[in-house]
């Protein structure tokens, strides 16, 4: 518990403050309390201070709050726990689990307890204000006891609600409220990193299914690697692509192609006369300058420098010899990860149209549906109930490209064929269009075509460096734009 709790404010310079909010934001929905009554003033005092400010206070800053009331033996306990080690993401994550895990057993054992106690001699309960006394008494009572206790044990480590009464929850509900307008982290999911994706939606957001739909080279997997590596190297956060068409060796190569174009490489580039990046076939193929190599072992050293903090990229690709994967071998490898690196926050099938279903279907369109609802399932009970971001990538038919094509390069839900269960389950589906023009002006469309939460954004165009795969946010482009934006990527290659 020491640990925790100096995990939530700032000792040294050094540490990062969004990765401590992040700590603050876990230890919070935990709910777990101190037994050291100088430990729990002292995060009471984090708490209003983060919804005051939206930030973790330094250590000075707690330190002056309480010699300014006289409570020297908090300060004297602040001094204890700022010459800890601090720890963020999957390492601060596995410990809290650790904590929250000795509570469950503890509330267990009192149920139980509890419940053998009325199950033989009865218990008074008494009731809250107005309410009258309630007496239990015997197995069934018991029983009953326990069935009502459960929720507080199998409750996930995040605190996420499984079920109760709204008519009796007004108060939770306004402190959830309070928290999203005081947190500036709260309402966010897991970033696109493309700006026009984001201010929109805000991410792929727990629980829910986020459908993104293309036609064959319409960069379905382009954009999913983009979206896991700007979540690792941007936001920090771990993740997992589950890659049903493409080999690990080529995903890793695709990355480390996006990543040489980080703006942290410019001096490095410049160094070895390198103007963009480096070029991805480049890389498959082992055609590597004597210079570019060198700038190549820069960028994969730069992977595991702790000092960059980066989330953690898994990629996934089904056992060869195993023709059926489902969304159960999904589950149960998500399951096994997350308990590893509980840091991931989103999980990508790339793509639904290669999963198989659990039942045995005669037709692609049953089978295809039950993978989107098993899907949208798997998003709302993993781990518990505490639920994940599950993206789903998915083909569009060569008769609804046409459609589209006649149409400006608009698709519609119909133009998902085969799958008339993505409008039922997805909560979000995009779609990408591109064509030869596009293409040649190094430009991708993105465009909305369903949101659950909030309204559809316009479709809007994309940059794309081809040579390494890179997406990126564009504003305001018109075919002029998109034509030059082209040559110069061209021209610097």
């Amino acid at each position: 518990m020491k640990t925790l709790l100096r995990s939530t404010f700032r000792s040294e310079q050094t540490e990062d403050l969004d990765l401590l909010m992040r700590n603050a934001q876990a230890l919070r929905s935990a709910g777990l309390s101190f037994d050291i009554s100088e430990d729990e003033a002292i995060w009471t005092w984090i708490q209003g201070f983060i919804d005051q400010y939206h930030h973790v206070p330094d250590a000075s800053s707690i330190r002056g709050h309480f010699t300014s009331v006289n409570q020297m033996t908090i300060v004297d306990r602040m001094d204890s726990l700022a010459v800890e080690r601090s720890r963020s993401q999957g390492d601060y994550l596995l410990l809290l689990e650790a904590r929250v895990e000795d509570r469950r057993l503890r509330l267990t054992s009192e149920i139980l307890r509890e419940a053998g106690t009325i199950a033989v001699t009865g218990v008074t309960i008494k009731g809250g204000k107005g309410e009258p006394e309630t007496h239990l008494k015997g197995p069934i009572a018991a029983l009953r006891y326990v069935v009502d206790r459960a929720v507080e044990v199998v409750t996930p480590t995040t605190g996420q609600r499984l079920s109760g009464d709204v008519t009796a929850d007004g108060d939770t509900a306004l402190t959830t409220y309070e928290r999203m307008e005081n947190d500036p982290l709260a309402g966010l999911g897991q970033l696109t990193g493309i700006q026009q994706l984001d201010m929109a939606l805000k991410g792929s957001h727990r629980k829910e299914l986020w459908t993104h739909a293309a036609y064959t080279g319409g960069l379905k997997s382009t954009f999913a690697l983009n979206w896991h590596y700007n979540q690792a190297v941007f936001y920090r956060h771990s993740s997992v692509l589950f890659s049903l068409e493409m080999p690990y060796e080529q995903c890793r190569t695709i990355l480390g192609a996006i990543h040489s174009i980080h703006p942290k490489f410019d001096a490095d580039r410049k160094n070895f006369g390198i103007k963009k990046s480096l070029v991805y076939e480049k890389i498959r193929d082992g055609e590597l300058t004597k210079e570019q190599k060198e700038f190549y072992k820069i960028v994969l050293r730069d992977w595991s420098l702790p000092e960059n903090q980066y989330g953690r990229l898994h990629i996934e690709v089904p056992d060869p010899d195993k023709t059926d994967f489902n969304i159960n071998d999904l589950r149960s490898k998500s399951e096994l990860l997350y308990q590893k690196d509980p840091a991931i926050r989103m999980v990508t099938i790339d793509h639904a149209g290669l999963m198989q279903s659990r039942s045995k279907y005669s037709n692609t369109t049953e089978r295809l549906n039950e993978v989107l609802r098993d899907s949208k399932r798997f998003a709302m009970s993993f781990n518990r109930g505490m639920g994940i971001a599950v993206n789903a990538l998915f083909q569009i038919s060569r008769e609804g490209y046409k459609a589209a094509g006649k149409n400006g390069g608009a698709y519609a839900l119909h133009h998902l064929s085969y799958a008339n269960e993505a409008e039922r389950s997805s909560d979000v589906v995009t779609a990408t269009w591109i064509d030869a023009e596009l293409r040649e002006s190094n430009m991708v469309k993105f465009q909305c075509l369903k949101t659950r939460d909030c309204a559809p954004f316009p479709p809007f165009y994309a940059g794309v460096n081809w040579p390494c795969r890179r997406v990126f946010t564009t504003h305001d482009v018109t075919s002029a734009v998109a034509k030059r934006t082209g040559e110069e990527i061209d021209l610097g290659l």
